[in-house]
């Protein structure tokens, strides 16, 4: 899948498409087919290291993370949304590798 990562961390660290494996979820987990993320600027200010002490991501990592889209697989242990819902919206809890649809 593509996905917007970064590399490195650094002053000239760019954030770049890039085809990673997809995720797999846990039970209590779902895993949302994304079309459309929101940039914010601390996506732009976490590649630089500002926030390593707090914000610890495993390198490449992925970027975006408020997102809207369909839910495309339910872990075991998730228990439905009321009136049958498949569509999300919001910031993930936990990222693992959300893609970023290529304009």
């Amino acid at each position: 899948m593509k996905a917007l990562v970064f590399k490195r961390y650094g002053k000239s660290a760019q954030p770049e498409y890039a085809d990673i494996p997809g995720p797999t979820i846990g039970p209590d987990e779902i895993l949302v087919q994304v079309h459309a993320v929101g940039l914010n600027p601390i996506d732009n200010i976490i590649p630089k290291g500002t926030f390593k002490p707090v914000l610890r991501f495993e390198l490449p990592a992925t970027i975006g993370s408020d997102v809207a889209g369909v839910v495309a697989e339910v872990g075991s242990g998730v228990i439905p949304a009321s009136g049958g819902a498949d569509s999300l919206r919001g910031f993930p809890r936990r990222m693992n590798h959300d893609s970023i649809p290529r304009p």
